[in-house]
């Protein structure tokens, strides 16, 4: 889980490297908004200053809109003007599409809130861009069709009711506070939890101003498929080669096999090849539920789609020996508890 704040001209003071120095994970910067009454648009004031101040100190930055759009053609405008704001800048985490103004919204159907959000994601992704949604939970219950943007874009709710905030919601980062306390910046600030690496994803898919990591500078073939073994607390080579391939004393194969030598340290979480032949004279005991990731999957969506609970993503994550800020990807198969 990663933490990740989300600021404005409403913080205009910020030392960046106490922020970072504080355990922040990354930080979300409101890029501009729509003013409601007028429906003008306008950049936010502090953007570059906020942009070039976290990127300085190596902090990944993502970017929201606040929206005060009622009609299919405004989202269109918004869209357009975002891309020149975002325009020479690259962001880490996603860029958001900020839907809660009740002055221009609240008496709109869900049907067409829906279509305008839509309006605004895909401009924004046809030029590149990793784009979500963020709403309060009243908003994703009753003035989004949520399961449909789900299966689109990924969402982030703000809940702030503590052990009373909805469980049932999908949503790969949660606001939970607008009250947060953050070393480094004067005055509340909203923090959030994040529970996917948006960094990664991101970065590796050549999104939000990024360049393909891999593709660009090499052709990727298909690689065969091979099985792993996550360590765990208290693992040895001869352990795992007894457990996973039915023979201790072929702790120096498993060892060479992963580019290593039998007195390489392994820790908790590392992942090892097993060579051919594991569990040969071991049976291991039958799994009777497993999921393979798919694109877009996050450990608490897997947990809230297969386990009924998205706040189980942790013991998800640990049931497969990883933690929750480990990297699935699809194809992956896991465990379910």
């Amino acid at each position: 889980m990663l933490k990740v704040i989300d600021i404005s001209k409403y913080q205009p003071t910020v030392d960046y490297q106490a922020v970072k120095d504080a355990g922040v994970n990354g930080v979300i910067l409101r890029c501009g908004l729509t003013y409601w009454g007028a429906q003008n648009m306008g950049a936010d004031e502090l953007l570059s200053t906020h942009y070039n101040g976290f990127k300085k100190v190596g902090m990944p930055v993502g970017a929201y809109y606040y929206s005060a759009a009622d009609t299919i053609e405004m989202a269109k405008k918004e869209a357009e003007f975002v891309k020149t704001l975002l325009a020479g800048k690259q962001f880490e985490f996603p860029v958001y599409y900020d839907v809660e103004n009740e002055q221009r919204m609240g008496k709109l159907s869900k049907e067409t809130l829906t279509a305008i959000v839509e309006t605004f994601c895909e401009s924004l992704e046809n030029a590149g861009y990793f784009v979500g949604v963020y709403a309060n939970t009243n908003y994703f219950q009753n003035k989004l069709d949520h399961a449909r943007l789900a299966k689109k874009y990924t969402l982030w709710l703000a809940d702030y009711r503590g052990d009373n905030a909805n469980q049932s919601l999908f949503r790969d980062m949660w606001q939970y506070t607008s009250s947060g306390s953050v070393k480094g910046i004067a005055g509340n600030v909203d923090v959030n939890e994040c529970y996917r690496d948006f960094p990664s994803v991101i970065k590796m898919a050549g999104l939000n101003g990024f360049t393909k990591e891999e593709q660009s500078t090499k052709p990727v073939t298909p690689k065969p498929s091979v099985k792993t073994y996550t360590v765990k607390s208290g693992d040895s080579f001869w352990k795992i080669a007894a457990e996973q391939l039915g023979d201790g004393n072929r702790y120096k194969e498993l060892a060479e096999y992963n580019g290593m030598t039998a007195n390489s340290v392994i820790h908790p979480g590392d992942v090892l090849k097993l060579p051919d032949g594991s569990g040969s004279t071991s049976p291991k005991p039958s799994v009777k539920k497993t999921y393979t990731v798919k694109s877009g999957d996050s450990f608490w969506k897997i947990a809230a789609s297969q386990l009924g609970n998205g706040n189980r993503y942790k013991e998800l994550a640990e049931y497969n020996g990883m933690t929750a800020n480990s990297v699935i990807h699809p194809g992956d198969v896991l465990k379910l508890p």
